[in-house]
């Protein structure tokens, strides 16, 4: 796999739901093997420096977060909704959801003293 080091423009930036954001970046003109080259990167966890072309840094910001990590409530979401499906699917998954998140929740006040 081939490393890409390119000028580039971010040209909008979107806030997520889950806290991230959503980059769009313009490239120069590019050859057909560098397209190719950001083709074949597309999907792939990536590491990123941004540093602007007109000044030096202050300082590098170093996010230190796995770009596919999900939260514990994301993760406790998905696998009941895998449970859900394994079990038939009867019904709505939210109501599924709903009815085991808190039979979890009681079972947790009863141990609290």
């Amino acid at each position: 796999m081939k490393a890409i080091k390119t000028n580039a423009i971010i040209t909008s930036i979107t806030a997520k739901q889950d806290r991230s954001l959503g980059l769009r970046v313009a490239t120069p003109e590019l050859t057909p093997d560098e397209k190719v080259a950001f083709m074949n990167l597309q999907g792939i966890n990536t590491v990123m420096l941004i540093e602007p072309m007109d000044e030096a840094p202050e300082e590098i910001i170093q996010v230190e977060k796995d770009t596919n990590q999900k939260s514990q409530s994301q993760r406790m979401r998905s696998v009941l909704f895998i449970l859900w499906k394994q079990e038939g699917g009867r019904g709505k998954f939210e109501d599924y959801y709903w009815s085991k998140t808190e039979k979890f929740i009681e079972f947790l006040k009863e141990k609290i003293i």
